[in-house]
């Protein structure tokens, strides 16, 4: 018999506890977005349905499509109660999981990009560095990705009948840099939002106050929100061995699917609203659109009005 140390015996059951972690969170994940898409969905019959298909709706159905098959995959690896996976499974298990993941990622943020476009659309050269800083963005974090991929297809990801998950034996450097570079941008994105939120308090008058503070209170939460899942899992990735880096990974993806995807609803459903006008400010006509079309004594009249200047913002 040979004998196991006790530092292996931690170890391997440190190893296990992630790995039970992992797949509770998993789960958590993909019923989250399940049940946000069943909770909203009579909301979005009403309203994206409505819509003409742009590239903003594109984008949306996107995210939301993509996340919960390959979020099931995610889960599928981590269930205990299924037959055992096979090594072709687990060959390209990470391919399955982490490519979308990205894809995902980087439709969300355009999506929030496509806002700042439209509210700062006569600052051409503000739009034109945006763009690049997202090119770049996600050029690195894909290039980062697929050095990643690569890698570990080198060194292997093999089925542990123990902890009955694919796992890798080791960490590499290359994981990390896929959560840093896109933090940049939100940052970017944030500090537009906020400057053009407090640019609106300022010029707006008390009647039009409570509309700006509830156009910019989802972008600020959610902000923060993706800012601690983010920061979570660059904290995982940095100081905790291989079998915990997905403890965070599939909860930090649920939450960014719903966080972006219900924004944007919200925003389709708030201009949609009959006689409620809450709109991004596009420099200093957002007031003076709004006064305009609250003047309109014709309801249906009043509604074109508002909606011509919702088609102006979200391409819808």
């Amino acid at each position: 018999m040979v004998a196991i140390s006790s530092a292996t015996l931690t170890t391997l059951i440190n190893g296990l506890n992630d790995v039970h972690l992992s797949r509770y969170l998993a789960g958590a994940g993909l019923t989250l977005v399940i049940y946000d898409w069943i909770l909203l969905f009579q909301l979005e019959s009403r309203t994206i349905w409505l819509a003409r298909w742009t590239l903003p709706k594109i984008l949306y159905y996107f995210v939301r499509l993509f996340t919960i098959p390959f979020l099931a995959i995610a889960a599928y690896d981590l269930m205990d109660f299924r037959p055992d996976l096979s090594e072709r499974f687990c060959d390209i298990w990470l391919t399955l999981i982490s490519a979308p993941m990205l894809m995902t990622f980087a439709a969300s943020n355009w999506l929030f990009t496509l806002r700042l476009i439209a509210i700062y659309q006569r600052q051409k050269a503000l739009i034109w560095f945006m763009r690049v800083f997202y090119i770049c963005t996600y050029a690195i974090a894909f290039a980062m990705l697929i050095v990643t991929l690569v890698v570990y297809a080198q060194l292997g990801i093999n089925y542990n009948p123990v902890a009955k998950c694919c796992q890798a034996l080791q960490t590499i450097p290359y994981s990390g840099p896929i959560f840093y570079t896109p933090a940049l941008y939100e940052l970017l994105i944030f500090a537009l939002t906020a400057y053009r939120a407090h640019k609106d308090a300022v010029i707006t008058n008390p009647s039009t106050r409570p509309v700006v503070i509830l156009l910019y209170r989802d972008n600020v939460v959610a902000f923060f929100v993706m800012l601690a899942m983010r920061s979570w899992n660059i904290w995982i990735y940095a100081n905790q061995p291989v079998t915990a880096h997905h403890i965070g990974t599939n909860l930090y993806w649920a939450t960014n699917t719903i966080l972006s995807t219900r924004i944007y609803l919200n925003l389709v459903w708030a201009v949609q609203k009959p006689l409620v006008s809450v709109f991004a400010d596009t420099g200093n006509t957002c007031s003076a659109r709004i006064t305009a079309a609250s003047k309109i004594s014709d309801p249906s009249m009043q509604m074109h009005e508002m909606k011509s200047y919702q088609a102006e913002l979200y391409g819808q």
